[in-house]
Formats: structure tokens, C-alpha cells, sequence
């Protein structure tokens, strides 16, 4: 590795400046190949978060909506020889400052669906992508939450379409010295792409110990939709929606709180926590954002862990996670969940388990899964699935694992998931196709390379 630039991402938040130093450490590595290195110190970074619009596809190919430093930072990662990523490794995945920028390279993939290494995902905008490279800090060493770290930092190396990646995780109190070969070593390392156990072998289990104080008893649940689209009902507000219909039912207390931008003021945050005391169930509803929680899901919870001020005293004591995805296979959740359950683990909540259901746009798309008017596939098995997740959680028991089978499987009885996915992939491609024809843009200029050299 010599010479070309790269695009350092710094996401430590504030109050970890203290991690200054090793970022230093690293920089200095990277010049010392002569490299040029540009770094972007996010939480100093004016940036709207995504929103899920997919304007970026559909009205302005290629260039996000929002005409904020996210469109120079994307620029400049398409034209860089390798994206660094440094952040505080937070429940295993990245912090909220560096998600939101994550979130935000939407644009540098297409709208149209491909097959790689037997997955569905989007295909790249620009026939070459930057090298992916991550360097995780933890405060204090934890093996479970490093492995989903790196896992991650290799599904978004497989999502942007990066020719290759590696991913460091290093303690706040390493000496600085063997940093320095470490880092060394690191950055002209080939890790391998996490794929089939390497993935599904992070996918948390259920706490199946007495998970509730009232068993069979009513409570209060408090469901967090934690889906950008708030200007329109969202699949994640539609699947906990319908949960929390089913324990009103039961003669349960419910509310629900949709996350949204003022949840980054100080009233946001006293809202936040001051439902999340309240309930005796937490049901967190949200989408897959580039193979984790979106950034407002990140911020919440970060938000919740710093409230517990080192006691659990107040907060919920089970948490159950809705997620779903925009790829026919459901286990391209695995990691969102893994990371929920760590917080669980850091908050003192019990994990209750989670539900994980692929091609939840096609599935939904914000439709209500009852209606007689509803376009799409057959939702039988999600409605099947629900009400089962539902009543196990209401009586204090965990998700039963024939649950989260059911929710995962091909819609239509009897198809084959190969053949699912393949449809999946040729109606998504020309649904989007469609949106896009609507707004004037034709299938040639869907495929702009605005930011090409």
C-alpha cells in the first residue's frame, strides 16, 4: 500500500477525546506510506440524518436530497484508495456519530438487486469502491462485542461492494508502542468476508430464565419505532403497531413513542427515558440500515444506557426486537439484533428474543397486514408469527424459536425461498424503476456516476 488518499472517519462522541491519542497513532501509520489522509471529526460535522426516502435513487440519482456535508463526505470516499473507520465500539456495533454517516452511502449503490456470494443486495454505482478498514476501541475488553464489531465491518464491506476489508478492535488503555504494529499489520491485512455461520453464529438466544415479575399478568409495554419515514406509516410501525393491539387485548397498558431528530435535544431525551421507566416490556420496532440499527435506533439507545446511571433500577425488564429488512433473506438482520441484545446485556434488561423478517417493503410497505385492500405477497405467516410472539410475551415467556422460523420464510406456500428471492429481486428492481420513471428519470439516468473522476 502506497501513496493514492484516504478518508479517515473519526465517530468517537463527545466526552471520548480521550481517544484523540490513538487516532493519532493510526494516522501516523497511514503516512508513513506516504498516503494522503483526509479526516472528517463527525460529532464537529453539521449532517442530517437519513430518512429513508430513497431520493437518492429515484429523484437525484446517485446524490442524497439533503444538500449537507454528507454529499462531500460520500464524494469523497468514492474517490479515496481506503475508508478508515474509528469509533467507540458501542453494544458491538459503530457509535451514532459515525452511523449517521453510514447510513448516509445509500447513494453510492443502486437501486437494482443482484446476486452476490448467494445473497441479495443492491449493485454498485461505480465500478470501483475504496478499501473498507475499521479500528473498534473498546473502554474494557469484551469478546462478544468485538466479534459482532467485526462481523459488521465485513457485511458493509459486502454491502458498498468494497474489494476488500479489515477490522481492528483495541483497548483505550493499550500501550502505545504495540498499537503501532498492530495497526501496521492491520492495514495491508485481507480478513474473510463473514458469510454463513461466520454471520449466524452471533444471532442472540433468548433469555430463558423468569423473565417478568408479573408472569401472565398484565403490564405496560411501550413500543419505539424506530423507522426514519415518520411522514408515512412505516412496516416497523405496522408489525409493533399490531403487537401492541394484541396486548391491549389482553388488557395491557401500551404507548408508543416513534423516534425522531428531537431526540438529539435534551427534552427528547428526558421523553425517551421517561417512558422507557414506565413500561415493564420494551418492543423496539425498526428497520435494517446498512447491515445495523439506523442512526436514531443508536442514538436512543445510547441514550437509555447513559440514563441508567450504573443501576437498573426503572428500566424495562424484558426488551423484545421487531426487525425487518429490505432483502428477501432475513437473516441479513442478524447483526441489528446481536447489537440490541447487547444493550440488553449492558442495561440489565432481559432479552426476550428477537423476530427477524426479510423484504419488509414488499411485505408491507406500510400497509396494514389485515386490510382487504393490501397489495403484495401473502402475510399469513407474519400474522401467524406475531400473534404468537405476542402471546408468549404477554404470559412472561421468551420468543419461541418456531416464531422467528415462521417470519423468515418465503410468503408464498410452496415456493421455493430460491425462487422467492428471485422474483423479489426482478419485481423490487422494476418497482423502483417505476417511482423513478414517475419523477421524469429514465432507467439510463437512474444509473448516473455523479461523483466519478
Amino acid at each position: 500500500m502506497a501513496g493514492g488518499k484516504v478518508i479517515v472517519l473519526d465517530g468517537s462522541r463527545p466526552g471520548d477525546e480521550d481517544l484523540a491519542s490513538l487516532l493519532a497513532i493510526l494516522i501516523d501509520e497511514l503516512r508513513h506510506y506516504g498516503i494522503e489522509v483526509q479526516t472528517y471529526t463527525l460529532r464537529e460535522v453539521k449532517l442530517d440524518h437519513c430518512i429513508g426516502c430513497f431520493g437518492c435513487w429515484i429523484e437525484t440519482p446517485g446524490i442524497c436530497v439533503q444538500a449537507d456535508a454528507g454529499r462531500e463526505i460520500v464524494q469523497e470516499i468514492i474517490r479515496s484508495e481506503m475508508t478508515v473507520l474509528f469509533t467507540p465500539v458501542t453494544f458491538g456495533g459503530y457509535s451514532s456519530e459515525l452511523k449517521k454517516v453510514v447510513d448516509r452511502w445509500i447513494p453510492l449503490l443502486l437501486p437494482d438487486f443482484g446476486n452476490y456470494y448467494g445473497e441479495v443486495y443492491h449493485k454498485p454505482r461505480y465500478s470501483r469502491f475504496p478499501r473498507l478498514v475499521a479500528v473498534g476501541v473498546q473502554r474494557d475488553p469484551n469478546r462478544d462485542e468485538a466479534r459482532i464489531f467485526k462481523t459488521v465491518v465485513g457485511r458493509n464491506a459486502i454491502n458498498i461492494h468494497a474489494p476488500s476489508y479489515a477490522a481492528e478492535v483495541i483497548t483505550s488503555t493499550d500501550d502505545f508502542d504495540s498499537l503501532r504494529g498492530r495497526f501496521k499489520a492491520f492495514l495491508s491485512r485481507i480478513d474473510p468476508l463473514p458469510l454463513g455461520e461466520t454471520l449466524t453464529s452471533v444471532m442472540p438466544v433468548p433469555d430463558t430464565s423468569v423473565a417478568s415479575t408479573k408472569p401472565g399478568r398484565p403490564g405496560r409495554a411501550l413500543l419505539i419505532v424506530g423507522s426514519p419515514k415518520t411522514k408515512s406509516p412505516s412496516t416497523s410501525g405496522v408489525l409493533g403497531g399490531y403487537i401492541l393491539e394484541r396486548f391491549r387485548e389482553l388488557g395491557w397498558e401500551t404507548e408508543s413513542l416513534t423516534l425522531r431528530a428531537g431526540l438529539l435535544q435534551e427534552k427528547g431525551k428526558q421523553d425517551l427515558v421517561s417512558s422507557v421507566d414506565r413500561a415493564d416490556l420494551l418492543l423496539l420496532a425498526l428497520p435494517l440500515y446498512v447491515d445495523a440499527l439506523p442512526f436514531l435506533v443508536t442514538r436512543a439507545l445510547e441514550v437509555i444506557a447513559v440514563h441508567r446511571g450504573g443501576t437498573h433500577e426503572g428500566l424495562p425488564l424484558r426488551l423484545c426486537a421487531l426487525m425487518n429488512n429490505g432483502f428477501p433473506e432475513a437473516h441479513h438482520n442478524t447483526l441489528a439484533l446481536a447489537i440490541c441484545h447487547r444493550f440488553a446485556v449492558q442495561s440489565g434488561i432481559r432479552w426476550a428474543g428477537g423476530l427477524a423478517m426479510g423484504a419488509g417493503e414488499a411485505l408491507s410497505s406500510g400497509q396494514s397486514l389485515t386490510s382487504k385492500n393490501r397489495s403484495g405477497p401473502p402475510v399469513k405467516h407474519v400474522i401467524k408469527a406475531l400473534n404468537m410472539t405476542a402471546a408468549y410475551l404477554a404470559e412472561g415467556r421468551p420468543l419461541p424459536s418456531e416464531a422467528a422460523t415462521m417470519i423468515a420464510r418465503s410468503p408464498i406456500p410452496l415456493l421455493p425461498f430460491a425462487a422467492w428471492r428471485w422474483i423479489f429481486a426482478k419485481v423490487g428492481t422494476r418497482r423502483f424503476q417505476r417511482q423513478a420513471a414517475a419523477n421524469g428519470i429514465s432507467k439510463e439516468n437512474i444509473l448516473a456516476k455523479p461523483y466519478a473522476e
